[in-house]
């Protein structure tokens, strides 16, 4: 009795953990007919569904806020000397002494910055900014095209199940199922690609804040 329930909800509409996989090609399932019943909400919930896009301006200003400085060390001059001899004097205690001495100095002197330098850097970090602004970009676009494979492979998955019931009946041709299937392994390799590109759009951009809001800014990624 127990196992039957369980059965049921797992058929009830909405519960069919959206993946709608032919677990069966050679024999027309009781879950294969439910999916056949709810078919065409199924497949319209799919297309309805509204994508929740990445708020760019958000994720923009936390970087902005949070990112990892890199300083130009390019113009950093080392000045370094050393000197060596005998003090013969102690001036406190207004004594003669005979002691060896060795000195040495390290300097570091960041030049100032003229007229042309200083619009340099400015163009420099208005170009930062904009990489990051299109880093951004590529990997909310990266983003939204993993969602659409993902419900294209649904509703693939969906019509390849209808299919099958099709050939059964003979209403359709094998062939035609199979170009389904063709579509299936597409989209399959297709959404393969995307997360490659997608975990390194993510590296990137998580390599412009400092440590300790890494993890923030992944949640805001999602």
């Amino acid at each position: 009795m127990i196992k039957y329930i369980i059965f049921l909800v797992l058929l009830v509409p909405g519960s069919y953990c959206n993946n709608f996989r032919d677990n069966n090609a050679s024999k027309i399932t009781e879950y294969d007919l439910k999916l056949m019943q709810e078919f065409d909400t199924l497949a319209y919930d799919l297309s309805d569904v509204d994508l929740k896009s990445l708020d760019i301006k958000k994720i923009y200003k936390f970087i902005e806020n949070h990112k990892s400085y890199i300083v130009d060390y390019n113009l950093l001059t080392v000045d370094f000397k050393a000197s060596g001899g005998i003090d013969d004097y102690d001036y406190e205690s207004d004594r003669k002494r005979d002691k060896n001495y060795k000195r040495v100095s390290v300097n570091l002197v960041y030049p100032l910055y003229d007229n042309k330098t200083r619009k340099e850097i400015k163009n420099k970090k208005l170009e930062y900014r904009f990489k990051i602004i299109d880093e951004i970009n590529k990997y909310s676009k990266l983003r939204d095209k993993r969602i659409s494979l993902n419900r294209e492979l649904k509703f693939n998955r969906l019509l390849q199940i209808k299919e099958k019931l099709q050939v059964k009946r003979a209403i359709i041709y094998l062939d035609d199922k199979l170009k389904t299937i063709q579509q299936i392994l597409k989209i399959q390799n297709d959404i393969l690609d995307t997360k490659s590109n997608l975990i390194s759009a993510k590296l990137r951009l998580l390599n412009y804040v400092k440590k300790q809001y890494k993890v923030k800014l992944e949640k805001l990624l999602k």
